[in-house]
């Protein structure tokens, strides 16, 4: 049985849902992994690096993502770089193809937060059955896309998903001693799996999250808290063509340990 939470603790899940949630375009639904995730670290000792994986692994599975095998090709890369904001601009004119999906806006908040992390996902919007949109072109030449859908029920104007085909998480190295793998796997996991910026506020709030990993006047917990479960929970239980607006009700249902409703939004 959870233990008692008192008559602040809604505020302050909402408080903490509201402040790290990237909400999406008010025409696209959350995203999140439906196909496999494939991890893969760079920057940091071999050992770690495989003990990283291996917990994000783990991390994954409680969220049903499925993990991909030994050879996979890697879609959810973790590096521990000198400077991760030279990282990305670098990345940007070297493999432009990695930004591909991400608009301005959504540029612009890879480099906000503490400083210490950037991170961002690739995604695709398909149908909500999870099929890809069919190509077309107009009598003038023009392509556009279609959504064939299996079975046309859905009681939401919209019946698309946002698959997230990739997530990468840069971690400035100099910020890393004293940190365990634990906590950098599970810090990482939150990054990659949603989308979601970090917290310098963590610890000040009343609710605990290992998104304040990284600042450096606040308590690091050391690992996943209860409302970083809760939160990974809500957004891999909604349904498909779920809108952000949902995850604060449904985190909390989680955080006060009653079952999530997972009928589709209407």
């Amino acid at each position: 049985e959870p233990p008692a939470l008192s008559p602040q603790t809604s505020e302050r899940v909402e408080v903490m849902t509201r402040k790290i949630t990237r909400r999406p375009r008010v025409d696209k639904p959350i995203s999140k992994f439906y196909s496999q995730a494939c991890f893969g670290v760079f920057g940091m000792d071999e050992a770690y690096a495989a003990a990283i994986i291996d917990r994000m692994q783990e991390n994954a599975r409680r969220l049903d993502i499925p993990v991909g095998g030994e050879g996979c090709q890697v879609n959810v890369l973790v590096g521990f770089v000198t400077d991760g904001v030279e990282e990305v601009q670098k990345l940007r004119k070297s493999d432009p193809a990695i930004f591909g999906s991400l608009l301005d806006y959504e540029y612009d908040r890879i480099m906000r937060g503490n400083g210490a992390v950037q991170a961002w996902h690739g995604t695709t919007v398909k149908s909500s059955d999870g099929r890809e949109f069919s190509g077309a072109t107009t009598a003038d030449g023009d392509s556009y896309s279609i959504n064939r859908q299996y079975g046309g029920s859905t009681r939401m104007g919209q019946p698309i998903r946002v698959d997230m085909d990739g997530a990468i998480v840069l971690i400035d190295a100099k910020r890393t001693p004293g940190k365990t793998v634990r906590q950098l796997a599970d810090y990482a996991s939150m990054r990659a799996f949603v989308s979601v910026d970090d917290t310098s506020e963590g610890g000040g709030s009343g609710i605990d999250t290992i998104l304040s990993l990284f600042d450096e006047d606040g308590f690091a917990p050391g690992g996943l808290t209860r409302f970083d479960k809760a939160y990974l929970e809500a957004v891999y239980k909604l349904p498909a063509n779920a809108s952000g607006q949902r995850i604060h009700d449904a985190t909390w249902s989680i955080y006060r340990g009653e079952e999530l409703d997972e009928e589709e939004e209407g």
